[in-house]
């Protein structure tokens, strides 16, 4: 693999200026110019993408658990893909949701408002879901910061999932769809995680994480120009 740019990125409109210089380009074309590798099994790998386009724009691979993927401008990475028709594919994915969750249970202070305290979109648009994935096309990026509508929103969502998880609700998490936010599963059934049941008992499931519901994803959308 070969970088592009320097790795340190000083201000938001470097960032961006990169962001924009790959718009209408395919995948193939990122993937060639970086000489970047990736396995022939790719199709299985549903974050493939996010990870090429975030060696692109920074010059390394992440491994950001807890910080944004550029700290030093608190801005998180997000690939959104969108069809011609501007309907929204998938719901987005945010981060990990903690099953044992000791600390941190303030919105405020959570993992979940660290990663979304600003937002670089890159839009990869598709003519429909079965367009390979070498052949999607890469839209017109733009950034979102939580309004403080949105972020009311988010700390109600945030706050009915640690209820639940406190009173050990496990299988009311499992289907949880707030207004923003929605819990699905991360991993397989070979990949489990412990969590506390409603009697006290530490079990284990598999492990969930937080993504953007697809109708919130729209709102972002529908009044920014992506192709």
């Amino acid at each position: 693999m070969k970088k592009i740019f320097p790795t340190f990125i000083s201000n938001e409109n470097i960032l961006f200026l990169r962001a924009k210089l790959i718009k209408g380009y395919h995948i193939i074309d990122i993937l060639r110019w970086l000489d970047y590798k990736i396995s022939n099994n790719f199709k299985k790998d549903k974050g493939i993408i996010g990870k090429l386009i975030e060696f692109y724009l920074t010059g390394k691979k992440q491994n950001n658990v807890l910080n944004q993927d550029i700290p030093n401008l608190g801005i998180e990475i997000k690939t959104i893909t969108i069809d011609i028709n501007n309907k929204i594919i998938n719901d987005s994915f945010i981060c990990s949701l903690s099953l044992i969750n000791k600390n941190n249970l303030i919105f405020y202070k959570s993992k979940l408002d660290n990663k979304l305290s600003k937002i670089l979109w890159i839009p990869i648009i598709i003519k429909n879901i079965n367009t390979p994935i070498l052949r999607r096309r890469i839209g017109n990026p733009f950034f979102w910061i939580p309004s403080i509508n949105e972020k009311k929103k988010l700390n109600y969502d945030w706050n009915n999932l640690i209820k639940l998880l406190i009173l050990g609700k496990i299988k009311y998490i499992n289907y949880y769809n707030g207004y923003i936010l929605l819990v699905k599963n991360k991993g397989n059934k070979k990949q489990l995680t412990k969590t506390i049941n409603n009697i006290g008992e530490i079990i284990s499931i598999i492990p969930k994480a937080l993504y953007f519901k697809k109708k919130f994803l729209y709102s972002l959308i529908k009044k920014i120009k992506i192709f």
